[in-house]
Order: C-alpha cells, then sequence, then structure tokens
C-alpha cells in the first residue's frame, strides 16, 4: 500500500473489519498460505493457543519491515484493526508496518 498525499505523523489511515478465528481455525491456517496474511489477536492462557484474525480492506496490502512507518492495533473486542502514520509520509511512500514477533512466523 503507498500514500497517495502527503499524510501527517500520528494520522489515522483507517480502521478495518477483521474477521477473528477461533483457536482450532487459527491452527489449520498455520499450514498455508494463508496464514502469511493473518493477524495476531491474542492466545489463551492455558495452553498458549493462538487466535488470528483475516483483516478485510487496504490494510491487507500492507508489508513487513522493522523500521515500519506505521502502526496498527487489533481491537478482538471491536473486531477492528486499526492504522496509523508512525511518521510523516509523502505521497508515493510504501506504508510499512512491523508485524513484530508474529513476523518469524508469518513470514
Amino acid at each position: 500500500m503507498f500514500a497517495s498525499t502527503d499524510i501527517p505523523a500520528g494520522a489515522l489511515l483507517g480502521v478495518y473489519p477483521l474477521l477473528i478465528l477461533s483457536h482450532e481455525d487459527t491452527e489449520r491456517l498455520k499450514t498455508t498460505r494463508v496464514y502469511h496474511y493473518v493477524f495476531y489477536v491474542d492466545e489463551r492462557e492455558e495452553d498458549g493457543a493462538v487466535r488470528a484474525a483475516v483483516a478485510f480492506g487496504k490494510i491487507s496490502m500492507c508489508n513487513h519491515s522493522p523500521d515500519a512507518n506505521a502502526d496498527f492495533y487489533v481491537d478482538g473486542e471491536a473486531e477492528t484493526v486499526t492504522l496509523t502514520s508512525r511518521v510523516a509520509l509523502k505521497a508515493g511512500d510504501e506504508i510499512l508496518i512491523d508485524y513484530e514477533d508474529f513476523a518469524d512466523e508469518a513470514i
């Protein structure tokens, strides 16, 4: 995803709906290519089983970078993921997010 105009730091880039998967469905996805495109939601305390979510909308086009220029926040209760600019962006800049701890599994 790329910025179409100059964007100030801290700007709301979008709020996108999530389809939150069960622990069992998340486990099934781990062997598929789809798993590379999900967002981490949470995990169960008793066994560490992870729940992931599929995001709808442009955020699913954001690539990973450890030097991300945008941040995201997954709200499991609201079933949304919010994307904001971390730094000022220029028109044409690629919007990059850090997949954080999930990057090792997702990439």
